[in-house]
């Protein structure tokens, strides 16, 4: 054998080791790519697949909010009613107990003429109503009512045929003249006078003083229930 002959089979044996060697490394970077574009694609998917879970979970809440602001609501709006209504309930209570026990606390007449005027702070007599009789009443109410319109009087009187009240003014007095006709023919005059105990009536046919004023006995009393504007 020549060295040509040796030459070439060494030539040739490096060449298929060259050639050996590119095919592996070709076929090593074919399965690293490979490798690696499937990891890819897995990462990628993985990617997609949260991307669609999370839109998914916002949907989901956004679905309960948009079904709580439908059902919620409606239950909070019923139960502030229910509180409102709670409230008003209990105010009005208060209220109605109050104004009971204010109208308990308030003297009412026994004789049905409702509740008791408010009495003046100026006004002069003693007013107890536990002691007073209908009649009584009566005449306290008048005078009460007189001096809050500004009347100023010494006393009263009530007439015990007519229910008439006089309230007795100084320096004045009510004076009522009667005539009767005698079996004989003749007239016989009696006169009434009402008025403060101070005054003394002049003798039957003569004029009181001018400084007193004589008012008509049968005009001018005070019938109580028409003053009051209350029924018998």
């Amino acid at each position: 054998m020549n060295r040509k002959y040796y030459w070439g089979l060494a030539a040739l044996i490096v060449f298929v080791i060259a050639a050996g060697g590119f095919i592996y490394w070709q076929l090593s970077e074919m399965q690293q790519f490979k490798k690696q574009a499937v990891q890819e694609t897995a990462e990628a998917e993985e990617l997609l697949r949260q991307l669609m879970m999370k839109k998914s979970k916002k949907v989901s809440k956004t679905g309960n909010k948009a079904e709580q602001a439908t059902s919620v609501t409606p239950a909070e709006s019923k139960t502030l009613t229910a509180e409102q209504s709670l409230i008003k309930t209990a105010q009005n209570e208060t209220e109605s107990s109050a104004e009971t026990t204010e109208t308990a606390n308030v003297p009412v007449s026994p004789f049905g003429f409702g509740t008791y005027p408010e009495i003046p702070v100026d006004y002069p007599f003693n007013v107890n109503w536990e002691s007073k009789n209908k009649r009584g009443e009566l005449a306290a109410r008048v005078m009460i009512k007189a001096w809050s319109k500004g009347e100023r009087f010494v006393g009263a009187k009530t007439d015990g045929e007519t229910g008439k009240l006089y309230l007795n003014y100084p320096n004045t007095v009510y004076v009522q003249y009667t005539e009767t006709v005698l079996p004989n023919g003749s007239i016989y005059k009696t006169r009434r006078v009402s008025g403060p105990s101070s005054i003394v009536p002049p003798p039957l046919g003569t004029d009181f003083p001018p400084d007193i004023r004589v008012l008509d006995y049968d005009s001018e009393g005070i019938d109580p229930y028409e003053y009051l504007g209350i029924s018998p």
